[in-house]
């Protein structure tokens, strides 16, 4: 059991991380575009797509559990959303 609680310890660790980095990039948006230079452009669009590329793999992940879970039911217990 430690393992599956591991991995839902570290969904909701991804979320936290996730959220403030979009608050971030919320909040410093404006004045990056308004202040970068070329080569911290290019930088961030580098960085953009790996972080897209990660984005769309962790997607798959995602559709491959949720296909697993289908496929094979939890063991006791309900689904909780949320």
């Amino acid at each position: 059991m430690a393992d599956v609680r591991s991995f839902l310890d570290n969904l909701k660790n991804l979320r936290l991380v996730t959220f403030v980095a979009l608050d971030h990039v919320r909040e410093n948006r404006d004045q990056f575009v308004k202040d970068a230079t070329g080569s911290q452009v290019q930088e961030f669009e580098t960085d953009i797509s790996q972080i897209r590329t990660l984005a769309e793999q962790l997607e798959k992940e995602f559709n491959t559990v949720e296909d697993l879970i289908s496929k094979h039911p939890p063991v006791s217990g309900s689904v909780k959303n949320g």
